[in-house]
């Protein structure tokens, strides 16, 4: 087995993934003699998977053989629309233009932070596209000037030239990995490997797992159809999170007696500081996924000196003077798969894609509250207290 993954390896070949069941072999017609394994994949390089974003391998069902057909379909029906939502890139903070074309954009802003917000949307996607195309040009430009300069003899002007062309070219490649590198979600990578074919492999093998191509109705019917897909996932989720009323649930705190002093409760309901919202971005992973508005929390750390002081006017309003989110408040909602290949709803988990400006929001209350939280918690109590685990309730039982 060792060697057959190196030569997967190898030839950066890498599972495709299934629909269908799991097994693609069975032997045994008593239930103590039954065995079922996957013993047949479908493999693909990086090329193929760029050639046949929509391909799909199906465990087909079999009565002659005790192996599944495995029926690989390069022209699934299922065609995803693109979002076309706004991002801003981590490799836009490598180019020398863009802080002056943010500053631009945030000075000549008027009205609210939200206008402000989406003028610089509209600004800095016209600005990419121009880049972009620049980009390419000179990429190839250098890499075909390194190719002359390798081939001549080595001179003191030679050699300073083909350091410097080495510099720049290097440059471009490092934005072009930082690009992958943001998509593929490997946090556990570094930018440094060199390795922008890794990660756009990663991407596309990350992006066909998380791809929800079909889906099993409620009474057992095949959902394969996007927009049916949609309805589906969006009826279903209705019914889960819509309330059926909110009782009188005072009774809940009965007996529990007050462990807040009224010290401890001035300084929780004192003004926050700008200090205190500074501290709560700094504390953020600057690439995480970002929220509806599409702004990481690298935006709001490169660029605070430009931005800071519109953004802490409104973070004093929503915190101290109690004023609305609005814009900020949407969110995004995406699917976790639970278990490989899930046909149900109910084996999704949902998550919230916050904006950054929300989450600055709770993790500056979050970061007040966790100086008096361990006096509300009980010694018994694992969770939400930084040194404690959950399975600390193991030994505790």
């Amino acid at each position: 087995m060792e060697a057959f993954q190196e030569v997967l390896e190898d030839c950066q070949l890498v599972d495709i993934g299934y629909s269908g069941v799991w097994f693609t072999w069975e032997r045994g017609n008593l239930p103590k003699m039954n065995i079922r394994e996957r013993l047949d994949r479908g493999v693909a390089n990086g090329k193929w998977l760029s050639l046949f974003p929509s391909g799909s391998n199906h465990h087909l069902s079999y009565s002659m053989s005790d192996h599944c057909p495995l029926l690989l379909d390069t022209n699934f029906g299922i065609r995803h629309s693109r979002n076309s939502s706004f991002r801003f890139e981590a490799w836009w903070t490598m180019e020398e233009t863009v802080e002056q074309e943010i500053k631009a954009s945030w000075e000549s802003s008027k009205g609210s932070l939200f206008e402000k917000v989406e003028r610089l949307q509209s600004n800095l996607r016209r600005w990419a596209d121009a880049v972009k195309k620049g980009r390419n040009d000179l990429k190839k430009q250098l890499t075909k000037d390194l190719e002359l300069l390798l081939d001549k003899e080595r001179d003191d002007e030679t050699m300073a030239e083909i350091i410097n062309t080495k510099v720049h070219l290097n440059l471009e490649i490092d934005k072009d990995e930082m690009y992958w590198e943001q998509r593929a979600r490997a946090n556990w990578l570094q930018l440094g490997d060199k390795n922008s074919s890794f990660f756009h492999k990663f991407v596309s093998v990350r992006k066909k797992i998380n791809t929800i191509s079909r889906l099993e109705g409620n009474e057992g019917e095949e959902i394969i159809r996007e927009r049916e897909i949609e309805d589906e996932a969006t009826s279903f989720f209705q019914r889960l999170f819509q309330s059926n009323g909110i009782g009188d649930l005072s009774h809940l705190l009965t007996g529990i007696e007050p462990s807040i002093s009224l010290e401890l409760n001035l300084a929780l309901l004192s003004p926050f500081t700008a200090e205190e919202i500074k501290s709560a971005l700094k504390g953020m992973g600057p690439t995480k996924v970002p929220g509806y508005d599409g702004f990481p929390a690298l935006f709001f750390q490169k660029y605070w000196h430009i931005i800071g002081e519109d953004v802490e006017n409104f973070y004093s309003g929503i915190l101290n003077d109690d004023k609305e989110l609005g814009f900020f408040n949407q969110t995004n909602i995406m699917l976790i798969p639970k278990i490989p290949n899930p046909k149900h709803l109910v084996n999704f988990r949902p998550i919230s894609l916050c904006t950054v400006i929300y989450k600055i929001v709770v993790k500056t209350v979050a970061n007040r509250l966790q100086e008096v939280i361990g006096r509300c918690i009980d010694n018994a109590q694992s969770a939400f207290v930084p040194g404690r685990l959950v399975t600390d309730n193991v030994f505790l039982a």
